[in-house]
């Protein structure tokens, strides 16, 4: 009995060998019914999350714990401020900046550009007008030649037909399995020669090697391209009385829908001369891990215009400009891009491209605060291309009062000579670099998280594993 006695008092005076019914013991470990209370008093002891040890532990009184809550209040707000400040700077539309590179570049590492030569807008920019009756003679690279068809092919323009030189052939810039008139739109079927435009460079180092689009190896007067324009009125275009033309230079890979800052070739022996400054936009490379909305262009990968298979910001523009159209009206015109299924519109009416932008797409410009002449390119969002060609021209006239002694055809010296070359032997690329990514933001988040509130990747998988992981083990 007394035994008995014993061994009786000693389970009353020690609780935690009393083994409840429904409790297993477990060897090496806690009881199955304290593992929420084991698992939290595991972390506190562990953790380097201080605020939440602090709060949470038992070493400190109550006072104190109001204390670091407190200050664990006070730093989660500040560190959520900056945090907004920073997602801020994300979303700033001035965040990607163009640059000029310190290095220059040689002129042959970019295309020539594309000349473009439409008809005035005016009483004749309907009508047709025949390569021979205006072009007289054409010359680059010391070949001159009255078969201007040899150098200028035509286009369908919103000014009708149009005439082009280095420009990339339809059959390569347009997506031939869903167009059907590919070939009413471009006349051009020379295929391009040592350029990648996926990847917007050469594909052979070389000034000898055989390119096109065409290139100019240097500024003499080899690599300049000379039109002389006739100046006499023929029966065909009567009903002209300033039977002038328009010039314009694009990038090659630009298909010229509509005219940009044209060049006005007066009548009479005059000399227009168009100066070209070049411009190579790329991108730093570890943009293309990126979306169009952070890099603010977008890469031939990211290509998703259905009518064209080189994406260039002018591309897309007309690819939006023709569903729009398309949409307002139920029919496409003749110098748009048409698929099997869209219907060309009736002669009979007589639309305008720019018809289509009513009053309700002027009001949304006006609110947005963007020019008329912008709207598709806001209404499609078309970003600029991470690797493209841009063409600056300076425009000098002259009139020729006497004859030039450099032509000895008749003809020529009564022309309008419009010349076009490049200004000087380099330029400067620019380089697309964003100023503030995800990268950055990343960096900032971490930095603040650790600087207010004193965590880091190893805090949060010390949650994961003493929440999750450790309990999965013992049990």
């Amino acid at each position: 009995m007394e035994a008995m006695d014993k061994v009786i008092l000693q389970h009353r005076e020690d609780p935690r060998r009393t083994v409840q019914p429904h409790q297993v013991p477990i060897e090496g470990g806690t009881p199955a019914g304290d593992d929420d209370e084991g698992i939290l008093k595991d972390y506190l002891r562990n953790s380097s999350f201080p605020v939440v040890r602090y709060v949470l532990g038992p070493e400190l009184r109550v006072s104190l714990k109001v204390f670091w809550l407190a200050v664990g209040v006070c730093l989660v707000g500040v560190f959520g401020f900056t945090v907004m400040v920073c997602v801020e700077r994300l979303r700033d539309p001035s965040n990607v900046f163009v640059g000029e590179a310190e290095k220059a570049l040689p002129i042959w590492s970019v295309p020539f550009p594309a000349v473009t030569l439409c008809p005035r807008k005016g009483g004749c920019a309907g009508g047709i007008r025949l390569l021979e009756e205006f072009c007289d003679t054409v010359c680059w690279q010391d070949v001159c030649t009255n078969k201007c068809e040899k150098f200028l092919d035509p286009v369908r323009t919103e000014r009708g037909i149009c005439y082009t030189f280095n420009a990339v052939a339809g059959a390569l810039l347009f997506n031939n399995n869903s167009l059907s008139n590919v070939r009413d739109l471009s006349n051009v079927t020379r295929l391009t020669e040592n350029w990648d435009f996926l990847r917007g460079r050469q594909i052979i180092n070389n000034v000898l090697v055989k390119q096109y689009p065409r290139a100019a190896q240097d500024v003499s007067g080899r690599y300049r391209l000379r039109v002389f324009i006739r100046n006499d009125v023929n029966e065909s275009s009567i009903d002209c009385t300033t039977p002038s033309m328009d010039a314009f230079v694009h990038s090659p890979i630009d298909f010229p829908f509509k005219p940009v800052k044209p060049v006005v070739i007066p009548i009479g022996p005059a000399l227009v001369q168009l100066s070209v400054h070049p411009k190579l936009v790329r991108s730093q490379r570890y943009l293309r891990y990126f979306t169009a909305s952070t890099t603010g262009c977008i890469s031939q990968v990211q290509n998703q215009l259905k009518y064209f298979t080189i994406y260039t910001q002018a591309n897309c523009e007309m690819e939006c400009h023709v569903n729009y159209f398309l949409q307002k009206r139920g029919c496409v015109l003749d110098h748009m891009p048409r698929t099997h299924e869209m219907i060309p519109c009736n002669g009979t009416f007589a639309y305008r491209a720019t018809d289509v932008i009513d009053k309700n797409a002027i009001a949304q410009l006006r609110v947005a605060s963007i020019p008329r002449s912008q709207f598709f390119r806001w209404k499609c969002n078309c970003l600029p291309a991470c690797v493209e060609f841009r063409y600056r021209a300076e425009v000098s006239r002259f009139n020729l009062e006497f004859p030039s002694v450099a032509s000895s055809n008749e003809s020529e010296q009564a022309s309008t000579q419009l010349v076009v070359e490049f200004a000087e032997d380099h330029f400067y690329p620019l380089v697309r670099v964003v100023r503030y990514g995800w990268l950055d933001f990343l960096a900032d988040f971490g930095g603040l998280l650790a600087l207010f509130l004193g965590v880091s990747i190893v805090t949060l998988l010390e949650i994961f594993f003493f929440c999750f992981m450790k309990p999965a083990v013992v049990r």
